[in-house]
């Protein structure tokens, strides 16, 4: 029940919030106001009647025979019926010749236990009795002397009173309600205006932002991580767009050879050798396929952090002779000489940082010029290994270099079906040392071309 009374707004919760802290504000002050002009009307109530009871209790006590006793309950009876049915008195006595009747009755028990206060109902209207009892005074005998006023002013007075609390209350409660409201619509207009923002985002319109400028500081850190949020989704939008672009490009030219040739070897009867040289020519770009699809799948896997690290300390000088002896045949035919300088010790795992070396050696191999030498210098930089791969070659334009690690990104801008590479060797590099926290980097001026990256010791 609770459940399905809970509102969903937050506007309401907060003027649920305000109305109810009010009411139990309110309530708590109400109820003590009312307790204490309560008291106050019965403490000025019976000051009163004590004070008029005394006047008769006076007069009680200066009589001391039958005779004075007469004359007094004459005067009495003159007081009682100028009241007006207002005041009654009555006395009790075992002399039936001191007793004054009145249309209420005593108990004698309650006397001391209420202090001698009881309250009677008179004629259908409350009153309020005091009873005291005067001992005897010469003929005069003991009697228990009672007075009686009507209590309605003052019982009219504490419920108009009550009345006035609790229209009070619920004015009170309501006003504050109705301006909780109103503060609660106001102080969240700024979400209602980032829901509409937000509301017209969509993969078309990426490039829309939720206004941070006038927030409250409460929602602009919110608008900022959203836009920031944006950001990064606009650019994986971006990436994923020109990556499905490239790969498109790229495994169109392999399988429109495929085509081309075997449709060019259907159009007529072939030799069993021009058979065997196409089949060779389609294993080639088949293989050249296989490549692509395995780097696009390592890279995928490397984005979404599904490739686990079992890393090991190895030593970058061992790992960067183990891939120069893996590629030696590559380095002969461009007869590159490659000089190793420094060492470092990384947590590093041991296949993926191969991996990543001999993309870093066979592209300054390739791209290198012929018969230079391939410097790699490790180093120290405060807690990083810094290696880096040194070449010679034509200069790579800044606007270049700042791509160099993106995926089928190649320096020349005409993609020809080069059968040595399809630039996924550099973002591979990235992709394996990200998953290392490390960095990569690359420079170039004056015809010799820096690459490498840092990883932690």
């Amino acid at each position: 029940m609770m459940k399905w009374f809970r509102p969903q707004s937050i506007t309401h919760r907060l003027t649920l919030a305000y109305a109810a802290a009010a009411a139990i504000i309110l309530s708590i002050t109400v109820v003590t106001l009312a307790y204490l002009e309560s008291t106050e009307i019965d403490i000025y109530q019976t000051n009163e009647i004590k004070n008029r009871f005394s006047l008769f209790a006076y007069d009680v006590r200066q009589v001391h025979n039958l005779e004075d006793w007469n004359r007094l309950r004459r005067k009495y009876d003159l007081i009682v019926s100028e009241a007006a049915g207002r005041i009654f008195l009555r006395s009790d006595s075992a002399d039936p010749a001191y007793q004054i009747h009145a249309p209420f009755s005593i108990n004698p028990r309650h006397i001391k236990k209420h202090h001698g206060f009881s309250k009677q109902y008179i004629n259908g209207n409350y009153f309020r009795a005091y009873s005291q009892l005067i001992p005897a005074d010469g003929n005069r005998p003991e009697l228990i002397l009672s007075l009686a006023v009507d209590a309605y002013y003052y019982e009219d007075l504490s419920h108009w009173i009550d009345v006035a609390f609790d229209v009070f209350l619920l004015f009170s409660i309501s006003t504050i309600a109705l301006i909780g409201w109103i503060l609660a619509r106001r102080s969240l207009y700024p979400v209602d205006a980032l829901s509409v923002c937000a509301s017209q985002i969509s993969s078309q319109n990426l490039s829309e932002r939720l206004p941070a400028a006038n927030l409250p500081s409460e929602l602009k850190g919110l608008a900022e991580s959203f836009n920031g949020a944006l950001e990064r989704l606009q650019q994986s939008h971006q990436r994923q767009a020109a990556f499905n672009s490239d790969v498109a490009h790229e495994l169109r030219t392999p399988v429109n050879n495929l085509i081309g040739q075997s449709e060019v070897t259907l159009s007529k009867p072939r030799s069993a050798a021009e058979l065997t040289d196409v089949m060779a020519s389609n294993l080639e770009e088949l293989e050249r396929l296989r490549s692509i699809i395995n780097d696009m799948l390592f890279l995928s896997h490397a984005d979404q952090g599904e490739i686990a690290l079992k890393c090991q300390k190895v030593d970058l000088a061992d790992e960067v002779r183990a891939t120069a002896d893996f590629l030696e045949v590559i380095l002969e035919d461009n007869h590159n000489r490659l000089i190793l300088e420094g060492s470092a010790g990384v947590m590093a795992e041991p296949n993926l940082l191969k991996r990543a070396l001999t993309n870093l050696l066979n592209n300054a191999a390739q791209h290198g010029t012929p018969g230079t030498d391939i410097y790699v210098k490790i180093s120290r930089d405060n807690n990083h290994a810094v290696l880096t791969v040194t070449n010679h070659g034509n200069d790579i334009p800044p606007e270049d270099l700042a791509n160099l690690f993106n995926r089928f990104y190649r320096v020349s801008k005409t993609r020809s079906n080069s059968s040595a590479n399809h630039g996924l060797g550099l973002s591979i590099v990235k992709a394996i040392i990200s998953l290392h926290n490390g960095t990569v980097f690359a420079r170039s001026s004056n015809g010799i071309i820096e690459i490498g990256f840092t990883l932690p010791v």
